[in-house]
Formats: C-alpha cells, sequence, structure tokens
C-alpha cells in the first residue's frame, strides 16, 4: 500500500551548484554543493525549521566566482560537505522527503533527479509530489513570463532572508512567497 503524500508539512528546496564565469574547466561539470531546506505547517502558514547540507563536490572544483556568489569555498566543503548520497540518505531521515509535498524555484528538481541518477542512488529522496514555485507563482500573479526569486520577494514587499545564493535562505524564501499567495486564498 502506498504511503499517502502529507499536505500539512510541505518543504522548500533550493540548490546550489559549482559555477565558474564562463564554461566550466575541461573535465569538470556543475554539481550541488549545498542543499537547503525550510518546512512550512500549512495550516498555521508558518516555517517550523530550515536547515543547509553542504556536499562534496566530486567533479568539480569551488571557483572563486563560485564563493563570491554563494559565500562556500572548497575549504567549507573539504571540512564540512559530504558525498551527494551521504547527504541524501541524512536529509532523508532529518526531513522525511519522501513522504511530503515539496518546492523548489525553478529548475531544481531536474538538478537533483540528475544528482541522484548519476550517484546510482537506488531510491529518490524526495516524493513525486513537486510544484514548480516560480511557474505556480508567475501564473498565479499574472506576470506573463518566469519570475526571478528577488523580484517576486520584491513584488510582494518582502525583504530577502539571508544571503543570496545561499540554498537555506533561498528555501526560507520561497517558502515565505508560498505563504504570502496561501494567506491570500484563505
Amino acid at each position: 500500500m502506498a504511503t499517502s503524500l502529507r499536505l500539512d508539512r510541505l518543504l522548500f528546496v533550493d540548490l546550489e551548484l559549482t559555477c565558474w564565469r564562463g564554461p566550466p574547466p575541461d573535465g569538470e561539470q556543475s554539481e550541488i554543493i549545498e542543499i537547503g531546506l525550510a518546512e512550512v505547517d500549512a495550516a498555521d502558514l508558518r516555517i517550523t525549521r530550515s536547515g543547509r547540507y553542504l556536499v562534496r563536490p566530486a567533479r568539480s572544483t569551488v571557483s572563486d566566482y563560485c564563493t563570491e556568489l554563494t559565500g562556500i569555498t572548497a575549504a567549507d566543503l573539504r571540512a564540512h560537505g559530504r558525498p551527494l548520497a551521504q547527504v541524501l540518505g541524512s536529509l532523508r531521515k532529518d526531513w522525511g522527503p519522501g513522504r511530503k509535498a515539496w518546492y523548489a524555484w525553478g529548475t531544481d528538481r531536474l538538478l537533483l533527479d540528475e544528482a541522484v541518477a548519476a550517484a546510482h542512488l537506488e531510491e529518490h529522496p524526495f516524493s513525486p509530489g513537486f510544484v514548480d514555485l516560480a511557474q505556480l507563482y508567475t501564473t498565479l500573479r499574472g506576470c506573463g513570463q518566469r519570475v526571478a526569486l528577488e523580484d517576486a520577494l520584491a513584488r510582494e514587499g518582502l525583504e530577502p532572508e539571508g544571503r543570496r545564493h545561499s540554498a537555506e535562505g533561498d528555501a526560507v524564501d520561497a517558502a515565505r512567497i508560498w505563504m504570502r499567495l496561501a494567506g491570500r486564498l484563505r
């Protein structure tokens, strides 16, 4: 019997990846270095917790540009990062993402799917109950074209939480936008 999807606790997920000013150096490819999450109590419209995981890249290095953008250094990942499979195992245990609906701002689902496949993991840690919040926001607000997270925050009169391009901060901000929309519908 399939486990029903929890809709009372929603997860908001954001990823940060290795990046460069131009194309990646020979032999390297962009990969996840940080996973941020925020959990929302859907009835009370409040964030119950948030957190982040650092992922040690296997096929790329952290460029100076990436550090400028995310604040994450190669030394941070050496000291605190773990392989993706270990991080996803911890995330599964700590957050229960296989049972909860989850949201991300844009293409993070595809990036996560690719990373899970590349890591040859037997089971995807997240449920199939995914919503692209950028698309939902754009259509509900009648924007006509996809809106960046920071632009949606400004449209909603919300100040960003934390550093831009921080996975945890961006997950929290996405959750705040969802809560604003949900509050208007009630």
